[in-house]
């Protein structure tokens, strides 16, 4: 897996090599390594462990074969380390729009009253360019690397409003809530599997006067959209949201993929 980024002092493109292996042999990896190494763009290099079947880079284990752990980005002005095992989006070009949607849905006050609930955070992007207009953001992500990534953005672009907590939004129980107050805006961005249903459950529970969905599955999408605004007759669950508006954002050109921005708000 290739990831790029870019120099935050020169500008100078970064790249970073990512070999997905079903074991730790750095010995076979020695020879390709020294290749890859030789290319001046390349500054991390890294062997992510994955005992699994699957298509998943994602790593049990990652070791650094060589250079830094990390490579840089920018997106809307803030300063992002990246890591092999964080989500970042993929086209950085089309993420400014994406992150621009995901602010005007939101419709903030401006004022810093407000208090932004960001669910499946990654390391931080969406939270991090929003929490300069707002009193607090809580992000919430099961990737412990993510969560790491996030705190260190916050830190790198000086912002100290901003809380990480690593936990499975697929596995919350009654007491999930209890470390934050109640969110003006909820922002929610999973993957492709969408919400479970606990966490919908939880989301009419509490009442937010205001959703911003951003799915990368139309289907999973629409299939959460009507819970929460429908509800689930056959757990006799009431919805509670009306869909206010949709964008869809072509963040995969030339595939049949799309990124989707949903506003939601009480009705």
């Amino acid at each position: 897996m290739l990831r790029t980024g870019r120099d935050i002092e020169t500008g100078l493109p970064e790249l970073m090599v990512n070999f997905v292996t079903s074991s730790y042999e750095p010995k076979l990896l020695k020879h390709l390594v020294e290749k890859v190494s030789a290319i001046p763009e390349v500054v991390s290099v890294i062997n992510n462990v994955n005992s699994s079947v699957g298509n998943t880079s994602v790593g049990e284990v990652e070791y650094i074969l060589y250079g830094k752990s990390t490579i840089t980005d920018t997106l809307r002005g803030l300063k992002f380390q990246i890591s092999a095992n964080s989500f970042f989006q993929t086209n950085s070009y089309q993420a400014e729009v994406l992150y621009k949607l995901i602010e005007d849905f939101s419709g903030l006050k401006g004022d810093g009253s407000e208090i932004i609930l960001d669910l499946f955070c990654g390391t931080g992007t969406i939270g991090l360019t929003l929490a300069r207009r707002v009193k607090h953001v809580y992000g919430y992500e099961v990737v412990p690397q993510a969560i790491s990534d996030a705190c260190r953005n916050a830190e790198l672009n000086g912002i100290h409003n901003a809380t990480f907590i690593q936990g499975d939004l697929n596995k919350i129980g009654d007491d999930f809530g209890n470390n934050f107050p109640k969110p003006d805006i909820v922002i929610s961005d999973p993957n492709r599997p969408g919400m479970h249903t606990k966490l919908i459950k939880f989301l009419l529970k509490l009442r937010s006067p205001r959703i911003v969905y951003v799915s990368c599955n139309p289907a999973t999408c629409a299939r959460d959209l009507d819970y929460l605004c429908h509800g689930m007759a056959e757990k006799n669950i009431q919805g509670c949201y009306k869909l206010k508006s949709v964008q869809p954002v072509d963040m995969f050109p030339h595939t049949p993929h799309i990124e989707c921005v949903c506003l939601l708000e009480l009705s």
